[in-house]
């Protein structure tokens, strides 16, 4: 993955405040499929520059287990709505129960990638099973924030597509808009942090009340 990285940025001929998010992004993608999605063939990943917009697309694609069987082991996920939802929590992840995951998966990588997007005000998308979520883009009156619920952001999708063994993640990156990226991993860090506070505080709530 990282001999891919190393060979591929460089063809996008980036500035380096540009290919920061670029390569993250191919990171944290790539991992996911190594760590989650059991994918016999490993993945496809494309990239794509758009001058007229000056906007580069990314994809990746499995054919693994989906992000419902992977988040189940440690979740309840009843759809591939809901699943995908949990992936894009900050502090959820398949590996474990606990809150903030482990030292070696935090299950924060995907909700990193949507707020690159969203702080960007760009389109993030992820397919699986049967269900996809698409961030729309925050409009330029309106001022951008960050939610740690996915579902509280504006986007569209649903659980009628056609369904697909594995996942699918696009994302659009501006690069008249490229946030620095240093400023918005810290802005991304305090919300999870806070996210992971609030969750259990809720969940200590309820087991006093039980």
């Amino acid at each position: 993955l990282t001999k891919f990285i190393q060979d591929m940025v460089p063809l996008l001929h980036l500035d380096p405040i540009q290919a920061e998010p670029i390569k993250y992004i191919i990171s944290e993608l790539g991992a996911n499929v190594f760590e989650h999605a059991d994918s016999k063939i490993g993945a496809l990943f494309c990239a794509q520059y758009y001058q007229k917009t000056n906007t580069i697309r990314l994809g990746i694609v499995d054919t693994g287990v989906g992000i419902q069987n992977t988040i189940s082991v440690s979740h309840n996920a009843d759809s591939d709505l809901e699943a995908i939802g949990l992936a894009l929590t900050p502090g959820i992840t398949g590996t474990t129960r606990n809150l903030g995951g482990t030292d070696y998966n935090a299950g924060a990588g995907l909700f990193f990638i949507k707020s690159i997007a969203k702080v960007n005000r760009n389109f993030f998308m992820i397919y699986s099973g049967n269900a996809m979520y698409k961030l729309l883009r925050t409009k330029r009156t309106k001022r951008v924030t960050l939610s740690a619920d996915p579902f509280k952001d504006n986007h569209s999708g649903g659980e009628d597509f056609p369904y697909w063994q594995g996942t699918a993640v696009g994302i659009d990156i501006s690069l008249d808009s490229t946030e620095e990226f240093s400023n918005l991993l810290e802005l991304i860090r305090k919300t999870i942090s806070e996210a992971i506070k609030t969750r259990k505080k809720e969940i200590y709530k309820r087991a006093i009340f039980i």
